[in-house]
């Protein structure tokens, strides 16, 4: 089974390879498109997802892809009715026909993404509440939804008003500011009550943290637990 800190390229540009990587990207396995692909991260990477066409993926790419590697799991979207699964020289080949769910079934157990989400959010719950943070409050659920995000992003660290913030009030269909003051509202009234938890996990004296600093920190806790 490939750990859950492999990349997914996703080389399919149908319908179907969309909504796949949406999904993917949903239940936590970080997608990258065709438009970054190369040999080299390939095999750095560990799993690709691409159609049968193939059209403008490099020679290189394409070599490695269709010929099996050791060090990358391959799957290919086909059109085919029949067989809906099939393996050759170690590439999963699956036909469009099989359903997105069944595919992104059958992806996920390879990747184990919902498993590690649930143990991601139960690790985000713990050290909010251990610390005094009130449930009750949206910026409770604000808080480890961005955790999850920099957990499995981690290059989105630098991005909380251009990139964290937006993606959570998408999610919960509110403003980004709305999304900013909730969660900054949440920190403040638990470390007012609470400032000794604060300084007990981060393990100095500090002053109130900002957004940044306490979700980067406790994603930071949490990846180096988990991992």
């Amino acid at each position: 089974m490939l750990n859950i800190k492999t990349k997914m390229f996703i080389g399919s540009q149908s319908v179907v390879g969309a909504k796949i990587a949406d999904r993917l990207s949903e239940a936590g396995v970080y997608t990258i498109t065709r438009k970054e692909f190369s040999a080299e991260m390939l095999e750095k990477s560990g799993a690709v997802l691409i159609d049968n066409t193939g059209d403008d993926i490099d020679e290189a790419t394409e070599r490695l892809i269709l010929n099996g590697s050791e060090k990358v799991r391959t799957f290919v979207l086909t059109s085919d009715e029949s067989p809906l699964i099939s393996d050759k020289n170690g590439v999963m080949f699956i036909s469009e026909k099989l359903g997105t769910e069944n595919i992104c079934g059958l992806l996920g157990y390879f990747f184990d993404a919902g498993n590690f989400r649930r143990k991601t959010e139960k690790a985000a719950s713990k050290i909010l509440m251990n610390i005094g943070f009130q449930v009750n409050l949206k910026g409770y659920r604000y808080l480890i939804a961005m955790i999850l995000t920099i957990v499995e992003n981690p290059e989105l660290i630098y991005s909380f008003t251009h990139e964290i913030y937006p993606m959570i009030a998408e999610k919960y269909g509110v403003t980004a500011l709305s999304v900013e003051r909730a969660t900054r509202n949440s920190i403040e009234l638990a470390y007012d009550r609470n400032y000794q938890k604060f300084e007990e996990l981060f393990g100095y004296k500090l002053q109130k943290p900002t957004n940044t600093e306490f979700v980067s920190f406790c994603a930071e806790k949490i990846r180096l637990e988990l991992f």
